[in-house]
């Protein structure tokens, strides 16, 4: 998606035009509060509106993909952070056996 040119609302610095946008940052240039840089696609949870409905929409579904990978990164650690604690919980439970220090006479 092609954002540069895009026309932007932020709620706090008004209307603005999208310079840059490099996957992870946005560059937004307005009028009275110069270039201000924001998180994509997360600022437009909060911050920014689209301009533009069609690039809305794409925004939107950018937003959600990023929210469903995330979760699915929260998930794998939750399960690896799981699967440490039962190799612990086993290696406690494990009997330690004993050495045999016996001397020979």
């Amino acid at each position: 998606m092609k954002l540069e040119g895009t026309e932007v609302r932020h709620s706090r610095f008004g209307t603005g035009r999208v310079l840059r946008c490099d996957g992870a940052m946005l560059c937004v240039a307005f009028p009275e509060a110069g270039e201000k840089q924001f998180l994509f696609p997360d600022a437009f949870e909060h911050f920014l509106k689209a301009g533009d409905p069609v690039c809305a929409a794409e925004i939107a579904e950018q937003i959600i993909l990023k929210k469903a990978e995330e979760e699915a990164v929260r998930r794998e650690q939750e399960a690896r952070q799981q699967a440490i604690a039962a190799v612990q919980e086993a290696a406690k439970a494990k009997p330690k056996r004993a050495a045999s220090h016996k001397k020979k006479a």
